[in-house]
This record gives structure tokens, sequence and C-alpha cells, in this order.
């Protein structure tokens, strides 16, 4: 997109992205630092070598003192690692700010510094490391501390009108699977709730047009971001327009990506406050399921030095499926006029970890479940093979739009009998 959008913008920012204000998000560094400074103690292990790498590397160490040349926020990599120890023994609390790692990463992110470093490979492992310790502390009762009704809760009246926002009226614990009576309503966990599933007693988010064989449908409650038609097999990711690049988005697949250059990509983004599994668009098979390493913290070159509240990272989410941590599941639609096609889970920053819930060779029917992010989602892609023809729903006419899970996103044209 790489143009500035006002209206996504605060869509962003109301489903959990953005902090409400650069002055909210100063303030909140600012006490970390300190925090860090006045209670000095060992690092974390994944911190620990985290600073290793960047004191002991010299790439590392030379990107990692550029991105902090004129910083405002955190102001040297020692900050930033003190700040980092926090946050993995802290499950992400509701309220003015976006994903943790996200807040302290984004101005690093926005130098020609920070890009070079970030797009290491080494870097991203040593991410991987630092969120997957991160990871086990969410799935531990400890961190269901903030599935709570006070202040900064995820069950206080402010979290829990945002979570019901797009349900018409409908109270939490009918749009969902809980037990208000109980503590953190049930939930074991951060990833238990983060995770957490449709109520099944109220056919939340129902198969619209479930006896039309040509019809696709949406496979992830999220804000419609982008469409490109006839996108090329390779392309120039890191302009300004960002075109997707199907041989880099597919990780060069070599069974399938050639059969889908040409054709449709339609990509959304899931907010933080929303539902975050997974949905096939269509009935068919799973004929394989990809999992790529990747990036985690990179926005496009296009926009470095953009203005803070332009949210150049959010401009790029076309720019990040090329490069980042995603999972990608093949599917061979069982109707002819659709063929195959291809789901793709794009994790934006922090954990990014996606999990496949169907296995290959397993037949599948629209609307089922075909995996979850857990907590540091979320875009998604639908890639659709060249030629078809499909009459596509209003919905992915205007950025910003809400796509209802399981609801129709197009209709394809029969194929022709004989």
């Amino acid at each position: 997109m790489s143009e500035p959008n006002d209206k996504l913008n605060e869509i962003f920012r109301r489903g959990g992205w953005l902090p409400a204000s650069r002055t909210v998000l100063r303030r909140w560094i600012g006490e970390k630092v300190k925090k860090g400074r006045e209670t000095p103690g060992p690092l974390l292990p994944p911190i620990q070598e985290l600073k290793d790498m960047i004191e002991n590397d010299g790439d590392m160490y030379m990107g990692f003192n550029r991105m902090f040349e004129n910083a405002t926020m955190i102001t040297n990599y020692n900050e930033l690692l003190l700040v980092m120890n926090q946050i993995l023994g802290e499950a992400p609390f509701y309220g003015d700010l976006g994903p943790p790692f996200y807040m302290v990463l984004a101005e690093p992110m926005n130098t020609n510094g920070g890009f070079t470093a970030f797009l290491a490979e080494k870097l991203n492992a040593q991410f991987k490391s630092i969120f997957d310790f991160w990871n086990a502390f969410l799935l531990t009762p400890a961190s269901a501390s903030v599935l709570v009704d006070g202040p900064k809760g995820w069950f206080s009246s402010d979290a829990i009108s945002a979570m019901e926002s797009d349900y018409d009226g409908m109270p939490f614990p009918d749009i969902f699977t809980c037990d208000p009576s109980q503590p953190h309503w049930g939930f074991t966990s951060w990833d238990a709730f983060f995770v957490r599933e449709f109520n099944p007693s109220n056919n939340v988010r129902p198969l619209e047009c479930p006896d039309e064989p040509n019809a696709i449908n949406v496979a992830c409650e999220s804000v419609f971001y982008n469409i490109q038609k006839e996108v090329k097999e390779t392309d120039q990711f890191w302009i300004k327009g960002e075109p997707y690049s199907l041989k880099h988005m597919l990780n060069d697949e070599p069974d399938y990506a050639k059969e889908l250059a040409g054709g449709t990509v339609i990509q959304g983004f899931l907010q933080v406050t929303g539902y975050h599994r997974w949905h096939s668009p269509v009935d068919g098979r799973v004929v394989k399921i990809v999992t790529v390493p990747g990036t985690y913290f990179v926005q496009s070159p296009a926009l470095i030095d953009s203005p803070a509240e332009n949210n150049p990272y959010l401009q790029s989410l076309a720019f990040i499926t090329s490069l980042t941590t995603r999972m990608l599941i093949f599917i061979e639609s069982s109707n002819a006029a659709i063929g195959l096609m291809c789901f793709v889970a794009v994790g934006m920053t922090e954990v990014s970890s996606c999990e496949a819930t169907v296995r290959e060779g397993q037949v599948i029917s629209r609307g089922d479940e075909l995996g979850m992010f857990h907590f540091g989602g979320s875009s998604h892609c639908l890639v659709f093979r060249p030629g078809l023809d499909v009459k596509w729903s209003e919905v992915v006419e205007e950025a910003g739009t809400l796509l209802k899970v399981r609801s129709l996103i197009g209709i394809v044209k029969p194929a022709q009998q004989g």
C-alpha cells in the first residue's frame, strides 16, 4: 500500500496494534528503562545471548548502534535489552499500547541500520529463541494475571466492549467459549485466551451460502487490506506500491508456486482484540503445508525514515509477505473452477507462531478450521490461480472493511462441462 491511510491507522489503533499516542508510548518506555536501571539483575538466557551476539559480531554491533543514532525513545541497545528482559516475564495487558516488542522496536525498524540488522538470518534465529521463551511463559497459569476486570485487564469494560464491537450486540460469553463464574473466565493462560474459540451453542459466524458450490468464503476474522490481480511470479516487492511477488511469498515452492503465478492475492490483517483461528475458504483437500522461517521486524525500505505517525510498518503488509515468518497451506479445491489455491498465514512481529490443525491429505469443507495464530499475529492472504472467473464481493473493494470469517467473499463461474 505504501501510502498513509487515516482510516486504516484508526482501525489498527482500535484493534490493538498502535499506541494511543507517542506521549503514552514514551511514558511507558521511560518507566521500563527506569525500572531496569533501578532493579538490575541478570539478563534472562535468550536476552543475554542477544547481548553476546550484538557485542561479539561486527555486523550486529554496527547495526545495533546505527539504529539508535537519532532515537527519541530507547536510545541504545543496552536500554533495549533491559526493556525486553522485563517483557519476557509479562503477559500483554489491554489498553493504550500495541504489542510490546513491536512497541519498543518500531522506531529502530524505521532506520537503515535497523532494516539491515533485522534482515539478518542469525538475528531472526535469536529472535525466535526469545519468542519461544516468551511463548512458554504465555502458556503458564501465571500469564493469566491480566485476564481480570481491573484496570488494563482483558475483562475490563473497555476491553470487553472492544472484543464485542463487531458482533451486533452479542455479549462476550455468547460469542466465545468461556465461563465468567470461574477465575479468569475459565482461561488457564494468556495463550488459551488469545486462541479462544467461538461459542458452539450460538452459531457465531455461520457459513454464508452453504448450499452454493461455487462460493468462496472468508478465511479469517480480519480487516480487508488489499487485492491484486495478475500477480507476477517475481516482482520488486520492496519498491513503493509493494507489488506481491509470488515466488517469494510462496517460498519458491517447487510443486505449486508456478501454477499460481499470474493469479489473484487478497490480503487482510487480524486485530489483536479479535478472533485468531483460520477457516477454509473452499471445499477440497489439503495437499501441502509448509512452515517458512523468516523475519520478524522489517518494514518496506521504501518507507524508511517515514514520520512515525504514518505507521510505516503497517503500510508494509504486502511487502512482508515475501520475507516474514509464515505458513503456507495449499488446497486443491474439489471445485474444478477454483482448482489449486493457497492460504498464507503471515506473522507480524512478536511470536508470529502459526499452528495448523489440519494435515496433508485431509479432506476439508468450507468453514472448517485450518489452524490458528498464537500471540504476535498476524495477516493472511488467499492466493488463487490465474484465469479464475470470480465475482468478488463488495467487501474487497475498500481497505478497512470488516471481513467476517466464513462470510461470502466471492462466487466463481462454474467450469465448463465436457
